[in-house]
């Protein structure tokens, strides 16, 4: 990106100030050492969760801040940085970085930021191990139709041992008749 003019870094720069003004959080990796084959994976990866994965200058990723954020943001944004945008629900960002880099070592989560809050590496870890919410849900469902499944359990087994009872009772005045 050096290479680009002032026109070029101002797009640039205003096409990242939409996307962190619209992402429910975002992920600063360290990607030194990363091969290209591997970030292909990563972007791959998180273009399949919704999500997009970034590679600027760190001056123009901490113009495209929001003011607030500027100050406490330099310190993280220093070496090679990527950014994970999450507009979806906020964890899916940290979810699949997290995932990825257990099995490749030169991805390192440095920070994030969820709701103008700065997270250190280890908030965006403890991030990434929050359900989504399609599981809340789903998980919220299950416990919801659990005791109305015990109910209807319970209510078809007197039918059925009525019916069991009666095929005994059946046949036992078949056996004292005969």
């Amino acid at each position: 990106m050096s290479c680009l003019d002032r026109s070029g870094k101002a797009e640039i720069l205003q096409e990242l100030t939409e996307k962190f003004a619209q992402a429910k959080s975002l992920t600063f990796c360290e990607y030194k050492g990363l091969r290209v084959k591997a970030v292909n994976a990563l972007r791959r990866e998180c273009r399949n969760a919704g999500l997009e994965y970034v590679v600027a200058k760190n001056t123009l990723i901490l113009l495209a801040l929001p003011e607030n954020l500027r100050e406490k943001a330099r310190p993280i944004l220093a070496g090679t940085t990527s950014v994970t945008v999450d507009s979806a629900d906020g964890v899916s960002g940290p979810k699949v970085l997290m995932k990825f880099a257990k099995d490749h070592p030169f991805l390192k989560p440095k920070a994030g930021v969820l709701d103008n809050v700065i997270l250190s590496a280890d908030q965006v870890d403890a991030l990434s191990k929050i359900p989504s919410r399609e599981e809340l849900l789903s998980r919220m469902l299950g416990s919801i139709q659990s005791p109305a499944q015990n109910i209807l359990g319970c209510v078809n087994a007197v039918p059925t041992k009525l019916v069991g009872l009666l095929q005994a009772y059946c046949e036992k005045l078949e056996k004292a008749a005969a």
